[in-house]
């Protein structure tokens, strides 16, 4: 049999009623999280606690110039939760981009303005005169001076009236002319030759180029990636981190395929002697916040070899040209260093497979520099530089990217299971306080399918928590928060909810845990809330499994729990029901669907049916549809049965969550017990 697909994360996700308020803003903290549905029973994957994916647009992130990502980074304690290159300097201030360009705008009017005031006045245009006139006008004494001109072959002559002409000579006439003008008693001067030329010159220019200057320096202060096509600052690096294989958890097979990388950069000899080919270079896939980044740096770290990185949006520019300077560049440097370690994180935005047709400027500039990608990985033969690139979808990435030679490994990063997460909140919570009441490898259960930055942050939540209720430990009270942070977001405590929403939700939360506690195919519950988180009324934690593998009983199983919610409601309501189960049964109706038309779970046969068929219809689509509506039926009586049989059980956890609004695994077991098989009045 083939395995089910990817596990789903744990969050809570049978939610009671919504309430009414606006949800929760999102805040710089939650850009890489994706906003977890609402009150979703179950992932199509069938597990009954499990976070959603992250979103397929998940990891997009706003573009910004390359020179804000180039900053040094600390490297993270575990696998995920390492920032990108770069991700500690601050995005430039746009007050201060305007500030620049008012500046530049003010100083260009100053130029304009004393190139206007120093410019000579336009004088009236002198009358211009032939040959003869002038000679009549010296020999009659009507000029007062003249001004001979050789350059120009004229002269210009001042008359007694005050009036200039302008009379133009032939150049072998100067000297009668002149010699006409000194026996006239006329006063002479001649215009030294050039001089007009340079001034004029001077003047044109000087504004043009103080106009240039002003620009050049605006743009690069703005913007200096438009200027120069070297990242300096990330050539210039090529630091040793101090991150080893030591500091990562949680990703035992990635590092167990990287040390032979190390052991290549320490004694290449030992290959080579043995007619092994050195490797070019590998690929780290794996979903956002794994630790992709950090695994890079533990190998130079390991190795002792200096680290270069960039992300693959930094060679991408509109400029022709530039991409393509900043990978020789890049490489260029890395080849000085004869050891060293390149890492290209987000290879997608450079790598993207090439297509045929009609490009844009910006398409052309890319394939051009994905071409001197992969010129340059064809020149390191002899060299000990290993190129390491990342990504979470190497679907798109261009074959001859990937080829053998260049990047010929694919080494994937999932996220960790149990074991793993459990050794990852170890790292993060090493130097804090936290309480002896805390247990990690239950937190680990809580949180299946959570990435390394997710564990991260809920660490620094906890943290966080504990801070504000003035406690000098983080205890475990403080992580049950925190994971109800991350999933969901804080708790609304100023939102109105009314006795009547406040009941609902209690009886929604109580149906789920019920029916949870007393299936021996269903998770056991860790957590019930009815406290308002993000758009969710209440939530119930499910413990969880890392199973790759989903029972036919299992997947039942999640079914009665994902609609137990709505059978307690109707036990509630005298058989009447509101929309609080909605999200149950949304995500009840995606599990049931991949038991009829994937997993061949039903009697509707072993052929499977993909989505198109099913939003198209037809005769094929309407006996899908109906045996899917079967399956929910039979659950939802299946939680009535499990409500009405134990009501006593039933009233007496949504009395408790009335009472306290959240209880633990424990306190929900102890009141099953006391209630069990008790079907009240």
């Amino acid at each position: 049999m083939s395995p089910r697909p990817d596990p789903a994360r744990a969050v809570p996700v049978h939610a009671a009623p919504a309430v009414e308020a606006p949800p929760r803003p999102r805040t710089a903290d939650d850009a890489d999280r994706p906003d977890p549905p609402v009150d979703r029973p179950a992932p199509p994957a069938g597990r009954p606690a499990g976070r959603p994916a992250p979103d397929a647009g998940e990891g997009e992130r706003a573009r910004r110039p390359w020179t804000d990502r180039l900053r040094p980074r600390r490297a993270g304690r575990a696998a995920g939760g390492d920032p990108r290159p770069g991700e500690r300097r601050r995005r430039p201030d746009r007050r201060r981009r305007w500030s620049l360009a008012a500046i530049a705008v003010v100083g260009l009017l100053a130029v304009v303005g004393i190139v206007v005031v120093l410019a000579p006045p336009d004088a009236p245009a002198p009358e211009s005169r032939t040959l003869s006139e002038g000679l009549a006008l010296i020999a009659d004494g009507d000029v007062a001076s003249a001004t001979i001109d050789d350059r120009a072959r004229s002269v210009r002559l001042t008359l007694e009236d005050g009036t200039e002409a302008v009379v133009a000579f032939p150049a072998e006439y100067a000297d009668e002319l002149t010699a006409a003008l000194l026996e006239a008693g006329v006063e002479t001067d001649a215009d030294a030759a050039g001089s007009g030329l340079a001034a004029d010159l001077a003047l044109r220019l000087v504004p043009v180029l103080i106009i240039v200057g002003v620009l050049v320096w605006v743009v690069r202060r703005m913007n200096p990636s438009s200027v120069a096509g070297t990242p300096r600052r990330a050539l210039s690096e090529g630091e040793v981190p101090q991150v080893t294989f030591a500091d990562v958890a949680g990703a035992d097979e990635a590092v167990d395929q990287l040390r032979e990388m190390v052991q290549f950069l320490r004694d290449p000899a030992r290959f080579e002697a043995l007619g092994a080919r050195r490797p070019r270079g590998a690929l780290l896939v794996g979903p956002p916040g794994t630790g992709k980044t950090l695994l890079a740096r533990a190998v130079a770290g390991e190795a002792g070899v200096p680290f270069f990185a960039l992300a693959g949006s930094d060679f991408v520019e509109t400029y022709v040209g530039v991409g393509a300077r900043r990978v020789r560049d890049l490489f260029a440097q890395a080849r000085k260093a004869e050891r060293a370690i390149i890492f290209i994180d987000e290879v997608d935005a450079v790598g993207r497979t090439r297509t045929s047709g009609t490009h844009s400027g910006g398409d052309g500039e890319r394939e051009n520099t994905l071409i001197s990608l992969l010129n340059e990985m064809d020149g390191f033969a002899g060299s000990r530089v290993i190129v390491l690139a990342a990504t979470n979808r190497p679907d798109i990435l261009d074959p001859a990217l990937t080829r053998p030679g260049r990047l010929d490994r694919q080494i994937q990063v999932p996220n960790p299971d149990r074991r793993g997460r459990t050794l990852i909140l170890e790292v993060h919570t090493k130097g804090r306080p936290v309480a002896a009441d805390v247990d990690l490898v239950s937190v680990a259960r809580q949180t299946p399918g959570m990435s390394g930055a997710d564990l991260a942050q809920v660490v620094n939540e906890a943290c966080m928590e504990a801070a504000r209720r003035g406690r000098a430990e983080v205890d475990a009270e403080c992580f049950q928060a925190a994971i109800a942070t991350v999933a969901l977001g804080r708790a609304r405590t100023s939102a109105l909810v009314t006795d009547f929403d406040r009941q609902v939700t209690a009886w929604h939360e109580a149906g789920h845990t019920l029916a949870a506690a007393l299936l021996p195919d269903a998770d056991d519950p860790v957590s019930v809330t009815i406290v308002p988180r993000g758009p969710a009324g209440g939530a119930t934690w499910m413990s969880g499994n890392d199973d790759v593998f989903l029972p036919r009983r299992k997947a039942l199983a999640q079914l009665t729990v994902a609609l137990a919610g709505r059978a307690a409601e109707e036990y509630l309501l005298d058989g009447e029901h509101t929309q609080g189960a909605s999200g149950d049964l949304q995500g009840a109706t995606n599990l049931a669907t991949a038991m009829v038309t994937q997993y061949g779970m039903t009697d509707f046969g072993y052929a499977q049916v993909d989505a198109e068929t099913l939003r198209v219809g037809g005769e094929v689509a309407a006996a899908a549809h109906a045996r899917i509506d079967g399956l929910l039926r039979d659950a939802h009586r299946a939680a009535t049965a499990i409500v009405t049989e134990n009501a006593a059980a039933l009233e007496a956890l949504a009395a408790a969550l009335l009472a306290e609004e959240t209880l633990s695994g424990e306190q929900v077991q102890r009141i099953v017990a006391a209630h069990r098989g008790d079907a009240g009045a």
